[in-house]
């Protein structure tokens, strides 16, 4: 049996007759050039028609007992594209026109019939066949294609009205079909169509629910109608939303960025740390020989010390370097643990580190009810980014308020995922604060390493890009929600084992 939508290059014909000598002489005027089928009765033709897709013309007589050629066509109609002649007496005309009226036959032949004539309109019947299925099959592919795209797909004239669209929206003017923010960079794209024959752009835009999302959008003009210019050529605007694609550009960009920091801050703070131990040796040496009076070696061994507090300062945030330069590469251990025990163990640390703080700090944690699947990641690490995520909130919050740390099982992608985690859902632990909250500028510079909004002396800038690598090297990533006045939350989304 061919295919539905196949398109044959030799006519089939279905001949339908109650009489057999019509059938046998139809029969051995068509078999040359046709594939030939033949029904006594209308019933079996109709079988034959589910059966064989692939006839493209049914020659069927008016007078057959049980039901006419005129009815049998009509059933036919319903289940068939073939085209249909129609094989009649001189009696049977207020039949065929009827018939015609109906567009139930394309053409009708007397008997007896000349046989140059019958070939004619056969092949004439299959050509138009072939023609309305070839149009079938690009009207299937091209409805398809349209609604199964998975961008936004617009055709439109010179006058920029629309001609085709897989958008659910209705109107004539093809700006309908996009959403106010989008309407004046297609109609800038539009104008740039008309000089260059083509135009793309990228651009992040407010989705209706309120969250960021990356455009890409391609315009191109079409050769039609033939021979016009540009200016009044059909175009086609196609609209695909990459926001996945930019993260994940994004998150390799900075990946790469930090890693090459680190290596270059754990180079920098090994030697720099090298000359601070000379330098302190120094200092010791010379703190046992102050020389002078008393109110001169008090002076002395005042600046001493000075320069000794230095000197361990400089250590400390080289050992805050050289912990961010091993973040992203051989940090700690993977391997999976439970989180809620984990968080359960570790909440009386969290607490302690907002105890005596005036104004009062309050810790909260929320864990989800029921089991949570095992976690993929560095326990060591995760404790350390946590504590630095519940300090930074902490430190928001300069009027006091709660800092609550809490876990859910929630639908996100995590590209990196190993193959023995789950590709569809990750853990996501937010600590949210009820701070001064961040403007989307600082929101943008957060994880950059030495960026810091904290005060001179107060702050490092390592804490957020050190989290944001180690976080990455395990397979996961690090998500900000603030606003001015409305608090944080820092999200760290992390693997889950398959269970």
């Amino acid at each position: 049996m061919n295919e539905p939508y196949s398109i044959e290059a030799q006519p089939c014909v279905l001949l339908v007759d109650d009489e057999e000598e019509i059938l046998v002489a139809l029969g051995d005027l068509l078999e040359e050039s046709c594939t030939v089928l033949t029904a006594a009765e209308p019933g079996r033709a109709l079988a034959l028609l589910a059966a064989h897709p692939e006839i493209s013309v049914i020659i069927s007589d008016q007078r057959m007992p049980g039901m006419t050629g005129d009815q049998f066509l009509s059933r036919a109609s319903a289940c068939s594209d073939a085209r249909a002649i129609l094989l009649t007496g001189y009696a049977d005309l207020d039949a065929v026109v009827a018939a015609l009226n109906h567009g139930r036959i394309v053409a009708y032949v007397h008997k007896p019939w000349e046989a140059d004539h019958v070939l004619s309109l056969v092949h004439e019947a299959h050509r138009t066949w072939q023609a309305q299925r070839a149009l079938k099959v690009e009207q299937a592919l091209l409805h398809g294609l349209m609604e199964s795209l998975p961008f936004g797909l617009v055709f439109s004239d010179a006058q920029g009205r629309c001609i085709r669209s897989n958008r659910h929206h209705q109107g004539t003017c093809e700006s309908d079909h996009y959403t106010a923010i989008l309407q004046p960079v297609i109609a800038r794209l539009r104008e740039k169509v008309w000089e260059d024959g083509q135009a793309e752009e990228l651009l992040e835009v407010v989705a209706e629910d309120g969250q960021r999302r990356w455009h890409e959008i391609v315009r191109l003009a079409l050769k039609w109608p033939e021979d016009v210019p540009l200016k009044e050529a059909w175009q086609v605007s196609m609209d695909r939303d990459v926001t996945q694609r930019v993260m994940v550009e994004d998150r390799l960009n900075r990946g790469e960025r930090l890693e090459a920091l680190g290596r270059l801050a754990g180079g920098v703070a090994h030697d720099f740390n090298n000359l601070l131990t000379i330098l302190g040796n120094c200092l010791e040496a010379l703190s046992g020989q102050l020389q002078g009076d008393e109110a001169a070696r008090a002076t002395q061994k005042k600046w001493l010390a000075r320069a000794l507090e230095t000197v361990e300062r400089g250590e400390g945030l080289t050992r805050r370097l050289l912990q961010f330069g091993r973040a992203g590469r051989n940090g700690g251990t993977v391997r999976p643990f439970d989180i809620a025990a984990f968080l359960e163990e570790r909440a009386s640390l969290f607490r302690h580190g907002f105890y005596g703080a005036v104004p009062a700090i309050r810790f909260v944690l929320d864990l989800p009810e029921g089991t949570v699947p095992p976690v993929l990641t560095c326990p060591e690490q995760l404790e350390m980014a946590l504590l630095n995520l519940c300090v930074n909130a902490r430190d928001a919050m300069p009027d006091g308020g709660t800092v609550t740390l809490s876990a859910s099982r929630i639908r996100h992608v995590l590209p990196a995922a190993p193959s023995s985690c789950e590709q569809d859902h990750a853990l996501a632990l937010d600590v949210r604060d009820e701070g001064e909250g961040m403007s989307e500028e600082v929101q943008r510079h957060i994880f950059e390493p030495f960026f810091t909004t904290k005060q001179a002396g107060k702050g490092t800038g390592l804490g957020l890009a050190g989290i944001y690598s180690f976080v990455l090297a395990h397979h996961g990533d690090v998500v900000v929600q603030s606003q001015p006045g409305e608090g944080t939350v820092m999200r760290l989304l992390l693997p889950l084992l398959k269970q």
